[in-house]
């Protein structure tokens, strides 16, 4: 399959150097309280349930309650432990869409992710509760002095975002790695690599030098 800027969907995924060893994850696995290793036992069960729905078989946890889905033609790329949190919802439109997951990043309760074209989120990102992402506006506008309007454009997240909660990344938007977006944001323009970005509409408010999971 290829997808709408002309890259087959099997070349989507993640650099070699981007894959986290199992090591780290079963070192990881066996340090965490009982009650944890239950949660993402079953979250492996439930992405196994809906595994027909991935693109790529990388093991990742799903919570409860995930709504995911995908029409024909559109594809789901998700790295390396990823986890998607309970109640998110997942939408991927048709032909040459495509909504690829970076390994480890982690997708908080009740976030909506929607990709009519592409929506391509980077490696260890943490995205917030309730959060909305979508690259269309899923209705067709005319304005009055310049005609139609654009409806959808692809979305690019670089790696280590950090996304605060009730925020919305609008369609056509690149954030570059490293950013830090805070909460209650609407990001309508593209924001440069370590930016500290907040407010509606988003702009930059100072640079990051780093930030903890």
């Amino acid at each position: 399959m290829i997808d709408r800027v002309g890259t087959p969907v099997s070349e989507m995924s993640p650099p070699v150097e981007y894959q986290p060893e199992w090591a780290q994850f079963w070192r990881q696995f066996w340090r965490i309280p009982l009650r944890e290793k239950r949660q993402m036992i079953a979250g492996f069960l439930r992405f196994l349930w809906q595994i027909r729905k991935f693109d790529s078989r990388e093991p990742i946890v799903l919570g409860p309650r995930v709504d995911i889905l995908k029409k024909g033609g559109g594809s789901i790329v998700a790295g390396r432990g990823v986890r998607i949190s309970q109640r998110c919802v997942l939408r991927v439109g048709g032909e040459g869409s495509l909504l690829y997951i970076g390994p480890r990043t982690v997708i908080g309760p009740e976030t909506r992710i929607m990709a009519a074209t592409q929506v391509r989120i980077g490696a260890r990102c943490m995205i917030s509760w309730n959060c909305s992402i979508f690259d269309s506006i899923g209705h067709r506008l005319w304005l009055e002095n310049t005609g139609e309007s654009e409806i959808e454009a692809p979305i690019t997240i670089g790696s280590d975002v950090w996304i605060g909660p009730y925020s919305i990344i609008m369609k056509g938007v690149t954030i570059g790695d490293n950013c830090v977006i805070g909460a209650g944001s609407v990001v309508r323009r593209d924001m440069p690599p370590n930016s500290l970005v907040y407010g509606n509409p988003a702009r930059p408010a100072g640079k990051v030098a780093r930030w903890e999971r």
